[in-house]
């Protein structure tokens, strides 16, 4: 194996490595959350309760182990970003992707060490999970893209109507996720104790409760048939796009899975289990969107337009004339 490619695979690691490591991020934070831990520290930011190092009561240690991971995910980001831009600074998806990904890491943890200086409003809570899930997002499609970037580039065309719909499938669903995440946060869940109807003990907490809860679960439902519209306009329109019919296959599926996980989150009594595993499958299920917008984003032009020519002899000038790492 030459150079170039022990190195672009490499990156492709590193890259994986974030990715994964960004959604164990966003476990750890609905953990945070469940929990009621998000004072585990108190006030204080970067330290925890005045120490570096904090006497770990329960709460102060799952905030604690929250705030070190977030830590160290940050230095792997720094790391691939760099990486990425050494060996494909010239390729527009990464010149677009790259800061998108550092970017949104920071502000992350800006709105995180925020949150815990300053009381929030839930809609502002339920925000810093949506931006946890975009920095999760660019990181795990800048690790695909540098998996294979000239079979990205060079995929058919889609037509505006495939594409406008892709992109719009992805805005409702992120909207459905902020729902989701402003219904946790309001504590409007158990307003609805049954599946998939309401019932139990919405009363006591009012009929706001009850309405926002079904608003989210009948939003839910729409959200798994515009899915699976995007697969049959895949197969129909575009037919020789394999790669997209098998994400919104995998779409599909995760986003069966998660409503599964959401039955089983309600049906449970909201246990700790249950709750991390519907936060992980939305992760899932909004990078699966968001892959199909890369492949019909990058399918709408020629490669030699999608990227500029990196300088000759460079690892990228060889991986593109590769085709793949």
């Amino acid at each position: 194996m030459r150079r170039s490619e022990r190195l672009a695979q490499a990156v492709f690691w590193l890259g994986a490595a974030a990715a994964a490591g960004m959604l164990v991020v966003l476990i750890m934070g609905a953990r945070v959350t469940t929990t009621g831990s998000a004072q585990g520290c108190g006030r204080d930011w970067p330290l925890c309760n005045g120490k570096l190092i904090p006497d770990l009561t329960l709460a102060a240690a799952i905030e604690f182990s929250h705030r070190a991971v977030t830590g160290i995910e940050g230095v792997l980001i720094v790391a691939f970003t760099v990486a990425v831009l050494a060996l494909y600074r010239q390729h527009r998806p990464i010149q677009v992707l790259a800061p998108l990904m550092l970017g949104f890491l920071l502000l992350q943890a800006g709105m995180g060490a925020w949150a815990v200086k300053y009381p929030q409003a839930p809609v502002v809570l339920a925000l810093h999970f949506g931006i946890s899930l975009i920095a999760l997002t660019t990181t795990t499609l800048t690790a695909l893209y540098v998996r294979r970037p000239g079979a990205m580039l060079a995929a058919p065309a889609v037509s505006g109507g495939l594409r406008l719909a892709t992109w719009g499938g992805a805005a409702y669903l992120y909207l459905l996720v902020y729902s989701g995440a402003y219904v946790r946060h309001v504590g409007a869940a158990a307003a609805c104790t049954s599946w998939p109807l309401c019932g139990g003990s919405g009363a006591p907490l009012g009929t706001a409760a009850v309405a926002v809860d079904l608003v989210h679960r009948f939003a839910a439902g729409l959200a798994l048939l515009l899915a699976a519209g995007l697969l049959v306009a895949y197969r129909r329109a575009v037919p020789d796009r394999r790669d997209l019919e098998v994400g919104a296959w995998l779409l599909v599926a995760t986003m069966v899975a998660q409503a599964a996980a959401g039955a089983f989150l309600v049906l449970s009594g909201f246990g700790l289990t249950a709750e991390l595993l519907h936060s992980a499958l939305t992760g899932i299920t909004f990078t699966a969107v968001s892959y199909l917008c890369l492949l019909v984003t990058l399918g709408t032009r020629p490669a030699t337009e999608a990227a500029a020519e990196p300088p000759a002899g460079s690892p990228s000038a060889r991986l593109r004339s590769e085709g793949a790492p």
